[in-house]
Formats: C-alpha cells, structure tokens, sequence
C-alpha cells in the first residue's frame, strides 16, 4: 500500500508539472499594440516578450488578457490554438509568407531579409507587393506598423516609456 501510495504521488507530480514549464523571458517591454485582421481588431496595452527560441505578444484590457500570441520552435500559439508558423502565417496573413514573419514584426526588425528596405532619419521602411499582398512596413523610434493594404491586415506597436 505504501508502494501504491508513492508511486501515484510520483505520477500525480509528473502530470502537474507537465503543464507548468516555464519559458525563460530575456527582455519584456509595454506597448500599445493594435492588431486587426479578419479573425479579430483588438487595440489596447499589452507586452511583447522575448525569449530563447521564444517570443510572445499579450493584450490586456483592464487587467484581463485579451490576446495572447506565442511563438515557439516551428509553431506559433494563439489563445491556445498551436499551428505551424507557415499555416499560422496563411490563416493570419491570409497569404504565403516565410516562416519567421510574426518574429521579424514582434522584434522591429526588417522582413524578407531586407527586401527594398529605405533607411530614415529615425529607422527604416519597407514596402514590398506581390500577387496576394501590398505590404507597407516602418519602424521609427520603437515605434512599427505592418499593413498589408491588399488583405486588410495591420499590425501597429508602440512603445509605452
């Protein structure tokens, strides 16, 4: 019976702590950060944190986590819903892009590896077109917006001080 006793502690552990692995979070920074596609529009303070191999963007409207967006490994996790970051990107995006589009815009860096990118006094700025999208992407000052005018998508960051 005292077998039986730590052995069902043992995996009754096993089970809990499965769920509760913690990601290491190297750098968190507030934003005001509005995304609207045709899935949601959602415009409030939230956070963007990064992490290894980990990034993740949160909304919160009066305390409640609105949204809650993860990028880990080759998947990309919303409110809960894992795909693959290029599945993730069509159903998103509503059109083909590279695998590492979501983290290239959640870090403000430049995308499809600097395609057409114009220096600014302040940053930069890109605006790339293809058959399924028109793009117009900026950074200035930690401050980025991503639209894609074709598709109705935006994504705008700016950070709080």
């Amino acid at each position: 019976m005292k077998w039986f006793l730590h052995v069902s502690m043992a995996l009754l552990f096993f089970v809990f702590s499965g769920c509760a692995v913690k990601k290491e979070i190297t750098r968190s920074e507030a934003y005001v950060i509005t995304i609207k596609n045709k899935q949601i529009a959602l415009s409030d303070t939230g956070f963007i944190n990064h992490g290894t191999a980990y990034d993740s963007v949160q909304i919160f409207s009066a305390g409640n986590l609105l949204f809650h967006l993860e990028v880990m490994g080759n998947y990309v996790c919303m409110d809960g819903k894992c795909l693959d970051r290029l599945v993730f990107n069509q159903n998103f995006f509503q059109a083909e892009h590279y695998a590492e589009l979501m983290q290239d815009i959640m870090a403000q860096k430049p995308i499809y590896d600097g395609k057409f990118l114009r220096q600014t006094s302040q940053g930069f700025e890109q605006e790339l077109t293809s058959e399924t999208s028109h793009i117009l992407y900026k950074v200035e000052k930690g401050h980025s917006s991503f639209k894609d005018t074709q598709n109705g998508i935006l994504i705008r960051l700016k950070r709080l001080p």
